[in-house]
């Protein structure tokens, strides 16, 4: 797998981050000290010649001590922010990252004298948020908020700085480079989908069974905070698209009376998609809320303050994550942010993203309904379903693009999409981009599908066909292609399609098989298929409530 190329763009020298960061990342660098700005103006230098997948901005504020007046500041400042205009309006398809600023001012001060620093980064913060706010591939990270947590003494260093203009300590550079590397898994690595729980000595202090309601930690204050706050982070996380489940050695009556009971137990029963509370073994009991859920063991985080657990579900589970539980509990709440950030953190928050873990409430209950003596088009008719197959909008853009950037097990191609790239195909009137959502009688699953249609001259190419592993086995797909099919009759000879192998996408191996096509062509790396329209026989799918589909 190739390095991910970032273009690093700064106002101090970063020559060994750099060489730090090159062990995982292509670095370009602009030549010379201080250069960002020449560089981002000159329409010839290396960051438009170059293939970067980011671009990082790395802004220190030691100039502000020379900046004495305020009108001296907010001069520099104004072409600090030219040069973030001049970027953002010249590379519009990879993600930008665009730092706070610690602005530093001589401290010989009186106490009456006013320190404009915080005006510059009040005012300089507003700034790269309202640029944020307007421009999709721009973000803000807070590298204020990383070194007030080092603290300055030991995040800057004089000496480095009197040596080669370097300010930070190796302190400082460490915590920088893994800034940036959590900038890039945020923006291009998959992300973890699900925390699995225990809860004695993991979502309150003590064992239930054992110690009762009462006696358990769990507060608003002193010691019981301690496992209050780690509720508060894991709620936090979920009301951002992180499911939560349980797997605990426990009797079910006694976690009852503490969600019903306990003043202080921030998660509700409502907070998990999935709750194993029972004598077997944890691995089981993981093993079944994959399946389940439908998700892959690489999606979970599985947290457990027993150390045998621990390794017990390691053996059986070798592509789960499973962290150390912190040995000292008043580190639960940092804990619980270092995991969001380092797996689970995305760039942006969608509103799908915000309903997940009702989505797959419903999904558990959708489930409850299929019975050995139902066939699967008899199960799928007690469902209710309904599906909605149009053009992608406008507004349904993100969506796609972070789908197109996690979806793996349904994938035929895996091929990743910024949101440049499908305004670019979308563009072209003879491209479609065709997006479906489903529901039924257990609620809306979403926007859950894309098939990206490319002409070509050999007719229309399904160049991406991914669907959500929610809605896995429902038939959705047999219902798009024969819509999509019977649209194109007469407007196309035939439908042309691709199945790219990767070790997630093996549920699709033999999709365009099943779905009618013929395959023309059969290598290692691919198989290529074709469908002749004309040669099409439509199908009914009576065990759809709804089906609509909208071309145009």
């Amino acid at each position: 797998m190739r390095k991910r190329k970032i273009a690093l763009l700064s106002n101090i020298t970063v020559d060994l981050i750099k060489q730090k960061l090159e062990l995982k990342y292509e670095i370009y660098l602009p030549e010379g000290y201080n250069t960002w700005i020449q560089e981002i103006l000159n329409p010839d230098s290396g960051i438009y010649r170059e293939e970067e997948d980011a671009v990082i901005i790395l802004l220190d504020g030691i100039e502000a001590e020379e900046w004495s007046e305020p009108s001296v500041a907010e001069e520099n400042l104004n072409i600090w922010r030219q040069g973030i205009n001049a970027l953002v309006e010249k590379i519009t398809d990879i993600p930008i990252f665009i730092p706070t600023v610690d602005f530093r001012e001589n401290r010989i001060r009186a106490l009456s004298e006013r320190q404009y620093r915080f005006a510059m980064q009040n005012g300089w913060y507003q700034f790269v948020q309202d640029i944020a706010e307007k421009t999709k591939n721009v973000y803000v990270y807070d590298l204020v908020d990383e070194i007030a947590d080092i603290g300055r003494n030991q995040f800057y260093s004089n000496k480095m700085w009197y040596m080669s203009s370097i300010p930070y300590s190796r302190e400082g550079m460490l915590a920088v480079c893994k800034v940036i590397t959590r900038l890039m898994d945020s923006a291009f690595e998959p992300r973890k989908k699900i925390v699995v729980l225990d809860l004695d000595n993991t979502l309150w202090g003590g064992v239930i069974g054992e110690d009762g309601i009462e006696e358990i930690e769990l507060a608003n204050h002193k010691e019981g905070q301690r496992f209050y706050d780690f509720q508060q982070q894991l709620k936090e996380m979920q009301e951002r698209g992180v499911l939560l489940a349980i797997v605990s050695k426990n009797n079910i009556e006694d976690v009852q009376t503490v969600f019903s009971e306990h003043p202080y137990m921030l998660l509700k029963e409502d907070s998990f998609v999935s709750k194993k509370i029972n004598w077997n073994s944890k691995a089981e009991n993981l093993i079944e809320v994959e399946s389940e859920l439908n998700l892959t063991e690489g999606s979970f985080v599985f947290i457990d303050d027993n150390p045998a657990e621990r390794e017990t579900v390691k053996g059986a589970c070798p592509n789960m994550l499973i962290p150390d539980f912190p040995t000292d509990t008043t580190r639960l709440k940092n804990f619980a942010e270092n995991l969001y950030f380092d797996y689970f953190r995305p760039l942006r928050v969608l509103e799908e993203d915000k309903e997940k873990t009702s989505m797959y409430q419903a999904e558990t209950k959708r489930k409850q309904d299929f019975t050995a003596e139902l066939s699967l088009d008899e199960y799928l008719g007690k469902l209710e379903l309904i599906a909605d197959i149009h053009r992608m909008q406008p507004e349904e853009m993100d969506r796609v693009v972070q789908l197109c950037s996690k979806t793996n097990q349904f994938n035929v191609t895996t091929k990743r999409y910024t949101g440049e790239e499908i305004t670019n195909i979308a563009a072209n009137r003879d491209n479609a981009i065709y997006v479906a959502y489903l529901n039924d009688k257990y609620g809306d699953s979403g926007l859950v599908s894309v098939i990206i249609l490319l002409d070509t001259d050999a007719g229309k190419k399904i160049d991406t066909f991914l669907m959500s592993c929610r809605v896995m086995g429902r038939k959705l797909e047999d219902v798009i292609i024969n819509e999509l099919v019977n649209y194109y009759k007469g407007k196309s000879e035939c439908l042309t399609a691709e199945y790219i192998p990767t070790a997630k996408n093996a549920p699709v191996n033999d999709l365009f098989d099943r779905l009618g096509f013929r395959m023309i062509s059969e290598q290692e790396e691919e198989k290529n298929y074709q469908l002749k329209l004309d040669n099409y026989d439509t199908k009914e799918f009576s065990f759809y409530k709804g089906i609509f589909f909208k071309p145009i």
